[in-house]
């Protein structure tokens, strides 16, 4: 099928909003079956809900509502994962281990290698863009389990696999397929993040380099022609904005942050120079406004004066 495409509208903005909460919905309605009831019961009760939405899926389909049923379609891969875990859990073959990259489970890697295929299905059977993101996320996900077992190598094997779906990213943009391509991207940019991240989020140096990383990415969103780098990198470097901030006043500055990293409260304390961390952030905004202007200037861009303001 090819690919949906939805133009900003408030009916797509609602439209995903109440899609994003069904699958968030059903997500928590299993949860809430599994610890009421036995894995008998259980695998009944997914079942149930996954016909379910899935039927929904393709009904609203046929009706010609394409990105509700794409959106219904993430619901039901979701359903469908638990549906396969809570069968391999009544059989006895699923081993209780909590998130993360402990040891080698194989019939976990199982259930992550479903998440990729079950998404691919409903890929090629709904066309929904956004679930190539689940597709590159459960994917980085299964080979990261797969060969190492957590801390540094699980970084190091997370930035290869980043590097990996850039270049798919890449070649999906050679074919023309952009709009899937965009979701690899933004995988791409989390996964290579993520790792460089947990290698560097501690001193001053790390933090340097946290902004340069975050100006590269700035620098590659714009060759890319790609938004979702350039948010990233901003996002570095306003993070690694907040560090300074924090050290050199001692207040605290919030910054929304992606990855368990944080450098709120790192150097609490009274301080005669709050003044500093405002100027920061004045800085760190003025930099962000400078490459703006020069990447417009650069392609000729025509900006009404309210977007830059």
């Amino acid at each position: 099928m090819e690919t949906v495409r939805a133009p900003w509208s408030s009916a797509s903005f609602l439209v995903y909003a109440g899609g994003l909460t069904v699958f968030g919905a059903v997500v928590s309605l299993l949860a809430v079956q599994s610890s009421d009831h036995g894995p008998g019961a259980f695998v009944l009760w997914a079942l149930l809900v996954f016909v379910a939405v899935a039927s929904s899926a393709l009904a609203v389909r046929r009706r010609g509502h394409f990105v509700t049923a794409g959106l219904l379609a993430l619901s039901s891969v979701g359903a469908f994962v638990v549906l396969v875990g809570a069968l391999l859990d009544w059989f006895g073959w699923l081993p209780h281990v909590s998130v993360g990259f402990k040891a080698f489970h194989f019939w976990v890697l199982v259930l992550e290698l479903v998440i990729v295929l079950a998404a691919a299905v409903a890929l090629r059977s709904f066309g929904f863009p956004l679930l190539v993101f689940l597709i590159a996320a459960a994917s980085w996900y299964f080979v990261t389990d797969l060969i190492s077992n957590g801390g540094d190598w699980s970084a190091v094997v997370t930035i290869f696999v980043g590097l990996v779906l850039l270049l798919v990213a890449r070649g999906l943009d050679g074919r023309g397929s952009t709009v899937r391509a965009f979701w690899v991207h933004v995988t791409a940019g989390l996964t290579i993040g993520g790792g460089l991240l947990w290698f560097f989020h501690e001193g001053d140096l790390d933090w340097a380099l946290v902004a340069l990383a975050g100006l590269i990415y700035v620098g590659l969103g714009d060759r890319f022609v790609r938004s979702s780098w350039v948010v990233l990198g901003a996002w570095g470097f306003l993070q690694s904005a907040a560090h300074y901030a924090d050290k050199w006043s001692k207040a605290s500055f919030f910054v929304p942050y992606l990855f368990p990293f944080t450098v709120f409260d790192e150097y609490g304390g009274e301080s005669s120079h709050e003044w500093a961390g405002p100027l920061v952030f004045v800085v760190a905004g003025s930099i962000l406004i400078l490459i703006a202007l020069l990447i417009a200037r650069r392609r000729r861009t025509v900006i009404p004066a309210a977007e830059l303001l």
